[in-house]
């Protein structure tokens, strides 16, 4: 009964549309009419006994004549449109109506210099060249301390402490007992002169020295630069030893900003070159300064290299410890290059597809074209094969032109062998039990994944291989693993909520996840990894503050996409008690893919609930 009620369904939504398609056009040539494969709606498609024909959006290559459920991927099967062009068996033609209706728009090819941004995360540090530090010339007894704090700003010359040392007493009553023999023995004279002015006692006070005959039992010691206290070491009353550092003073007219980056990044960073940056403190104020130095060697675990940065800093705005982002413009390369937005790209590794509007054209059609992708470069891809400058390229509504062209058995990012009924999904190792669907013809290179993609620094991952993943972090503390385990685990239940298309189950988790959060203490991680946690944190929490701002499902699933984006550095940045898997769906993001964590391998796919719910693979398993 419940097949029965579908077919008379489709049976009706295809009559109206013939009337109105009539009504409308007035002609006889056949159009593609495209429609989003959410709607599930297409034209009837009947067999050579007058049977209508239905398949999935997802698996073309299942078609029976009767409506029903995907063997696959469990989504309902709707009717075919199995229309053609006349013209190359690929070709999708639209109405002008149609093409306003599926918001097409097309960008132009061109040819360029490929220049590329990179983002930079650093932290501004003193100028170390600026850096004086203040140290006992004598042993002696600490007596006065007239700067007694750190980040006290002295000048030069000014008197930041006195000392007690039984060693200057001794020094000045040998150059008193020198003076009187100088004219028998000058070079003794000298020489008790000289060790006085070699502890830095000004030419002065030992001239006074030796004409009044007096010995100072304190000796003022005085700053040597400008700038300000960074290190306080001493007390009053301490005792120091000869080479004793007391104090550390900074003149911060000039800072160093400490980039780190990528080794991808690497080739395009040298000595020389301008870098601008920006601080939280100060948004939407951009500061510049000049690369002074990149660290020859690579961090084995961060896989990053230290660039050194000098800048200007007259106003003292920027000061030590405060975190920065770099933006560094670079060109990839001298030669020219053909050069097509992001968003044209349907990505399925090195070899994807983007859909070309056919010029000279009575109405518009649009073919699925296979290219070789180049580096990305900002927002834009190098094409290196694949396509010419001057030919339009669809940067939006691609989508929904590559769902009408799967429908009809034609070339898209998921059939790559049209009119043979092989649908390459994908889709292999997702154990949804389809035997013989074979797989998507996708060169599932990491790196290529890692840049050109995914926009998520995730090295050495394989989606082909479901591997283990022991976290390689610096030693953690297990309360703090703990903590953020708390909130990893409200997360999973905000997942959960997606997958069920629960909206307020999802706000209600939120509110946990942003609670758990705030009870993580940044204090247990310390040095390095307690700067890498300020980063995270902040991450985070923006975006699961974006999360609760979302009014419906859709915005929610978006704002997800990059909670769990950050959530899975820090995970593998500083690890769990147990162990979580990181899963990935293709489709998500207008096929871009997203990534997400789970507490078991069984798919439940958050960002398409029931509609898709199996449609995923788990990649990675990370353990500490």
């Amino acid at each position: 009964m419940k097949n029965l009620k579908k077919y008379s369904l489709y049976i009706a939504i295809g009559v109206v549309g013939i009337l109105l398609g009539a009504l409308i056009f007035g002609g006889t040539e056949t159009k593609v009419e495209l429609q989003t494969p959410d709607e599930h709606i297409a034209d009837s498609h009947t067999d050579d006994e007058g049977n209508v024909i239905y398949s999935c959006s997802m698996h073309p290559s299942v078609r029976q004549n009767e409506p029903g459920d995907c063997p696959i991927c469990g989504m309902e099967l709707i009717p075919v449109n199995d229309n053609s062009t006349g013209g190359n068996p690929n070709e999708l033609t639209m109405s002008l109506a149609a093409m306003k209706l599926a918001e097409i728009e097309t960008s132009v090819v061109r040819s360029g210099n490929p220049v590329s941004t990179i983002y930079l995360p650093g932290k501004i540090m003193p100028d170390q060249n600026k850096v004086s530090s203040v140290t006992a010339l004598f042993g002696g007894r600490i007596v006065k301390l007239y700067v007694d704090y750190e980040g006290a700003f002295v000048r030069k010359g000014q008197k930041i402490a006195s000392i007690y040392s039984p060693e200057l007493i001794s020094a000045q009553q040998e150059l008193l007992q020198a003076a009187k023999f100088k004219e028998q023995n000058p070079v003794l004279y000298k020489s008790a002169k000289r060790k006085l002015a070699l502890w830095e006692l000004p030419a002065q006070t030992i001239e006074n020295i030796e004409s009044t005959g007096e010995i100072k039992t304190e000796i003022d010691i005085v700053s040597p630069a400008t700038g300000y206290v960074t290190k306080l070491n001493v007390s009053r009353e301490d005792y120091v030893n000869r080479g004793s550092m007391m104090y550390m003073i900074a003149d911060l007219s000039s800072v160093w900003v400490m980039f780190d980056a990528y080794e991808s990044d690497l080739s395009l960073i040298e000595e020389g070159q301008n870098i601008m940056f920006t601080t939280a403190t100060y948004p939407g104020e951009k500061f510049e300064g000049t690369v002074s130095f990149v660290d020859p060697s690579v961090n084995n675990m961060s896989r990053t290299a230290d660039v050194r940065v000098k800048a200007n800093n007259p106003d003292k705005k920027l000061k030590p410890n405060m975190l920065a982002e770099g933006i560094l413009t670079a060109n990839i390369s001298n030669q020219r290059s053909l050069l097509i937005p992001k968003s044209a790209v349907l990505w399925t590794g090195p070899r994807s597809i983007v859909f070309v509007q056919i010029p000279e054209k009575e109405e518009p059609t649009f073919i699925a074209r296979e290219v070789t992708l180049g580096k990305r470069v900002g927002e834009q891809y190098i094409i290196l094969e694949g396509l010419e400058a001057g030919e339009e390229v669809v940067t939006r509504g691609n989508f929904k032109l590559d769902g009408a062209a799967q429908l009809a058995d034609k070339l898209s990012m998921m059939n790559r062998n049209p009119g043979t009924g092989a649908n390459r999904t994908g889709h292999e190792g997702h154990n949804m039990g389809a035997e013989g669907s074979g797989e998507m013809q996708m060169e599932m290179n990491p790196s290529s994944m890692n840049e050109e993609s995914m926009d998520m620094k995730m090295d050495e991952e394989d989606h082909s291989n479901h591997q283990n993943m022991n976290t390689e972090t610096k030693p953690v503390p297990a309360e703090f693993k703990s903590q953020l385990n708390n909130v990893v685990q409200e997360y999973l239940k905000l997942k959960d909520g997606l997958v069920m298309s629960d909206k307020s189950k999802v706000s209600a988790s939120a509110n946990k996840v942003e609670n758990e959060l705030k009870n993580v203490d940044m204090t247990l991680v310390k040095g390095e990894m307690h700067s890498k946690w300020m980063d995270h944190l902040g991450k985070i929490d923006s975006s699961i503050k974006d999360l609760k701002k979302s009014q419906n499902l859709e915005n929610q699933r978006g704002a997800f996409l990059l909670l769990s984006k950050n959530l899975i550095e820090s995970v593998k940045t500083f690890g769990l008690p147990g162990i979580i898997y990181q899963q990935y769906c293709p489709m998500t993001d207008g096929g871009k893919g997203g990534y997400w964590l789970s507490e078991s391998e069984e798919i439940k796919n958050p960002y398409f609930g029931e509609q898709m719910l199996k449609c995923g693979e788990t990649i990675t398993k990370i353990e500490s």
